[in-house]
């Protein structure tokens, strides 16, 4: 965006149009708004989308600006910036139902979920 040819102060990241992740759908607040909240400050969240891939296609062709994880910006057309504030990291985690906890498969597909994972998060992935 046009906007952000200067460096990105706190106003003028919270007048930017946000767009979020929200993977039950409808959610228009998540952890960096808590952050903004304890600071003072509310950011402008224009839309919400169901996961990162969209957001990130929908990014690359809008005004709109994303808080992403940096792994997911290689291979896009988007730029980074710092932002005015200490961003708040958070935990992923794998659910299941309980009858399949000692399903072989079920503890296959998981390892390999979390194995890819961790590939994907370490340095120089």
């Amino acid at each position: 965006p046009p906007q952000l040819r200067q460096p990105l102060d706190m106003d003028r990241f919270c007048r930017l149009e946000h767009v979020m992740v929200s993977p039950n759908g409808g959610g228009f607040s998540g952890g960096t708004d808590q952050v903004l909240a304890m600071l003072g400050h509310k950011r402008k969240v224009v839309l919400s989308v169901p996961h990162f891939n969209f957001m990130c296609q929908l990014l690359e062709s809008s005004d709109l600006v994303a808080m992403v994880p940096s792994r997911l910006i290689p291979g896009t057309g988007l730029k980074t910036h710092p932002v005015p504030f200490q961003a708040p990291s958070f935990q992923m985690v794998m659910l299941w139902h309980e009858k399949h906890h000692n399903d072989t498969a079920h503890r296959w597909l998981r390892q390999f979920i979390r194995d890819s994972v961790l590939a994907r998060a370490a340095p120089g992935s």
